[in-house]
């Protein structure tokens, strides 16, 4: 690869560590999140979610930019996946590189599996609070 697909790859590659850093501050989120839920403390579950959202709302936008670098390296006119790219590059870049996106790929999911975590909780205690609320309010239509 010459020139822009150089430079192409090696934006490619400070995107996927920029967002494995990211990925990282997530889950300390996550988990901070979560133990802000179970001591029900609503100032810091509501900080937590605007990080959170603002996070989120970077990486979607490093994961539109990835897709342009990969069409710009693949062509447009093709599947323009990681799996590909990896598949085309010299065995020392794709190893380096494929490191780096299964590194990423278990950020992920465990970030994924994290939320869906702190929902769980955030659910059940909205529900329970519902259930709560709701025979307090009949204790009181009875009076």
């Amino acid at each position: 690869m010459k020139g822009k697909s150089t430079e192409a790859l090696a934006a490619l590659l400070r995107d996927l560590q920029a967002d494995c850093a990211a990925y990282g501050r997530l889950r300390e989120l996550l988990e901070a999140q979560f133990q802000a839920a179970l001591r029900h403390q609503a100032e810091p579950l509501q900080r937590l979610a605007d990080e959170i959202v603002m996070l989120v709302d970077e990486l979607d936008a490093h994961t539109r930019v990835r897709g342009l670098l990969l069409r710009k390296l693949l062509g447009s006119q093709c599947d323009a996946s990681m799996s590909r790219l990896l598949s085309r590059l010299p065995p020392a870049a794709a190893q380096a590189l494929g490191d780096i996106w299964a590194t990423l790929e278990g950020q992920v999911r465990e970030c994924k599996a994290l939320n869906q975590r702190n929902c769980q909780l955030i659910t059940e205690q909205q529900a329970l609070m519902r259930r709560v609320m709701g025979v307090e309010e009949g204790l009181y239509a009875e009076s």
